[in-house]
């Protein structure tokens, strides 16, 4: 063993004597003693504290103690502490040894001294290393897995335990894996599976797929795999979960707005078209035209405002009153106070305004509004439930014909606020006109 560790440059062999009483002696310390420590063999062989003295003080005891129950026990040492060289260098070294009990009582010790230095920091790197890559998967919110396929072993990162809704560390197979995937999802999962198994090499695989923990909760998981061959066949599949729910959430409402936007700009498209064929037959002049129907298309514009500003959310009806009336003054228009906690759905108010607007501008041209003595009335009636109503009321205007010709105006007034499930009635009475406008309340 002394040859060998001196041919190899493995370490210092010795030979330790101890006896019961405590003392202990080198019989023999190695050659490489003098590059292992700082000192030479004679030195150590002279003074066995010369070489215990060089322990850290922090290391002594757990030293002392491990040497202490090999020789209680005659089983074979094995330690590793710190030690300062002669040279004043700390280096990290192990301490393995065989015990040879002897006729006088005494304890020969044969062993070996190994600096594992390099390999303790090559360790810690290693460490550090795996405990940096543990932090930045968990940044990332992603489970880690791999499937040994000869052995049948799946293991899951505690954090892909979580992601499936289990407790960590429980039992886990592919079957257990497949009974969470959701079933309109597995031939999925499957056939992205299979496509990377059956290339020679292997390869690579992405799918996305919903899972159904065992809580009930459905959540989408996106997943990475990477299938390993070697000569003999797949060894080994490894890969990564991510939880893409809330991005699969905000797909389906980006989706949703699409369609709605594009449902709503058809009814924009064919309020429009009607508004200007309609316009078109009731005006003689294009400048009687270009005044009517600029006006027209304002009225939408400004109740857009309050549609775009509320974020397609709910506006409130007095804003939307305030923006179609301000053209014509509101010094003649009555607005009932209850109004004011009365909402209706964004994609309404366009068509509210217009509607609104296009009343304002009759009572201007022929009714309550057109000779300054006359008042507009807006209150609240009542509604079926699940729905809202107010009342649109002339008086003090000119008498008003029962059989007054209905125009585009009265037209705009029925069909306006049809695409969103409202309805207005009107009538010509002998006060004025009176228009009940209905429509569904915000949930």
């Amino acid at each position: 063993m002394r040859s060998a560790a001196d041919a190899t440059a493995l370490g210092m062999a010795f030979l330790l004597e101890t006896r019961g009483d405590g003392s202990r002696r080198f019989l023999f310390a190695g050659p490489r003693c003098l590059g292992v420590n700082g000192v030479t063999g004679e030195a150590v062989m002279a003074d066995a504290n010369v070489f215990y003295d060089m322990i850290l003080p922090e290391h002594r005891a757990a030293f002392a103690d491990a040497q202490a129950q090999a020789v209680a026990r005659l089983q074979p040492f094995d330690v590793e502490v710190a030690m300062r060289r002669a040279d004043g260098v700390v280096r990290w070294h192990r301490f393995a040894a065989l015990p040879r009990p002897q006729p006088d009582g005494a304890v020969l010790w044969d062993g070996l001294q190994i600096d594992v230095t390099d390999r303790r920091s090559m360790a810690a790197e290693l460490v550090e290393q795996r405990h940096r890559l543990a932090v930045a998967v968990e940044a990332t919110r992603m489970g880690v897995w791999e499937w040994d396929v000869e052995a049948d072993q799946v293991v899951w990162s505690d954090h892909n335990y979580r992601l499936f809704g289990l407790e960590p560390g429980s039992a886990i197979s592919v079957e257990r894996f497949l009974s969470l995937v959701h079933e309109d999802d597995r031939a999925t999962v499957q056939a992205a599976f299979e496509q990377a198994w059956a290339k020679p090499d292997g390869g690579d695989y992405s799918v996305e797929h919903r899972i159904i923990t065992p809580a009930g909760e459905t959540r989408w998981i996106l997943q990475h795999g990477r299938v390993s061959k070697a000569a003999g066949g797949t060894r080994l599949v490894v890969g990564t979960s991510l939880d893409i729910t809330d991005r699969k959430e905000a797909d389906e409402r980006r989706s949703l707005m699409m369609g709605e936007l594009a449902h709503r700009a058809k009814n924009g498209i064919a309020v429009l078209m009607a508004i200007v064929s309609q316009t078109a037959r009731s005006q003689e002049t294009v400048e009687g035209f270009v005044d009517l129907i600029m006006a027209r298309l304002q009225a939408m514009a400004n109740s857009q405002d309050l549609a775009t500003a509320s974020g397609g959310g709910p506006v409130a009806l007095s804003d939307v009153i305030g923006k179609a009336l301000s053209p014509f003054g509101k010094t003649h228009v009555d607005v009932d106070p209850v109004i004011a906690d009365v909402v209706i759905r964004g994609e309404m108010a366009v068509g509210m305004g217009l509607l609104l607007h296009e009343m304002a501008t009759n009572a201007v041209k022929y009714g309550a509004l057109s000779n300054g003595q006359g008042r507009v009335t807006i209150g609240p009636e009542e509604a079926p439930e699940g729905r809202a109503a107010f009342a649109w009321c002339e008086s003090g205007g000119p008498s008003v014909m029962a059989d007054h010709p209905a125009g585009f105006g009265t037209r705009l007034l029925q069909m306006v606020l049809r695409p969103q499930g409202g309805e207005v009635r009107f009538g010509f009475e002998q006060d004025g006109f009176r228009a009940h406008v209905e429509f569904p309340t915000v949930r």
